[in-house]
């Protein structure tokens, strides 16, 4: 009960410390990549530690432990990526949301705490994989954590320790723009994928479907669909780079509610 008691109130400290980090970064003019950088990594590794903690308590011997370290650290890299795009979507439609019902708009606490809730999740299901307690929800499992890893890993050159050490931007942050048209899933009828890089366009092709028309998410998304027509065959490691680039340009429309409200430029 004291150990409940103790994560309880980790997490709680994480997810407010996430929540004011994450609104000063709403705030700051011009975007830091810096701080952006170290907040997702905060809060990832902290999902990750609650994640792992929560499944800990189920080792009974050094072997199990160890297994569980190794199921926690696997699936920070694997699901890194992915819940960095899914929680970009989940801020989108927070955003969504609150302008719709005349709220403040925040968009970073709620891309954080997703991050940090996921990331929990995933280390959570990956003590499961290690220890099942039932087998139909390992079986469920082992799925989503295979699709992770094809999208974690676009290319050779994706295999690396760290999924993400984009401390500062090695290209100039493109200008806002409208969104033309899904990208994606016309490019899985196009030569030269392979099988794991057309599990990517299906996933981003799904997901620019389902982003919501708000300021700062159509934004992302048209960004997003610039730079992929620019590198179409690029790798992980450059789609979280363009994935950092579209947070920069659409930075400044953060807080506007309606298109015709927003600038035009920073």
């Amino acid at each position: 009960m004291r150990r409940r008691a103790l994560l309880g109130a980790a997490a709680a400290v994480v997810v407010l410390v996430l929540l004011v980090w994450g609104a000063a970064i709403d705030t700051a003019r011009p975007l830091h990549q810096r701080s952006l950088f170290a907040a997702l990594q905060l809060a990832s590794l902290a999902g990750m530690s609650l994640g792992f903690a929560k499944g800990f308590e189920r080792a009974r011997s050094s072997r199990r432990r160890v297994l569980f370290v190794v199921a926690a650290l696997a699936s920070w890299r694997l699901s890194y990526f992915p819940i960095m795009v899914f929680s970009g979507h989940v801020a989108s439609i927070g955003e969504w949301l609150l302008a719709a019902t005349g709220l403040p708009i925040v968009v970073y606490p709620v891309f954080l705490s997703a991050v940090t809730l996921l990331h929990a999740l995933a280390a959570a299901a990956a003590a499961e994989l290690v220890e099942p307690r039932r087998v139909w929800v390992a079986a469920a499992l082992a799925p989503a954590f295979l699709v992770a890893t094809l999208v974690s890993f676009n290319k050779t050159s994706d295999l690396r320790l760290l999924p993400d050490t984009t401390t500062r931007l090695e290209r100039p942050v493109p200008p806002a723009r409208e969104a033309v048209e899904n990208p994606y899933l016309p490019a899985l009828l196009a030569d030269g994928y392979a099988p794991n890089q057309r599990v990517m366009l299906l996933a981003a092709g799904l997901t620019y479907e389902t982003i919501p028309e708000s300021p700062w998410a159509r934004t992302v998304k048209a960004v997003l669909e610039g730079l992929f027509e620019e590198d179409p065959y690029g790798s992980t490691a450059d789609r979280v780079l363009e994935h950092y680039l579209a947070y920069h340009s659409a930075h400044f429309l953060i807080g506007c509610r309606r298109a015709a409200d927003c600038p035009l430029s920073p």
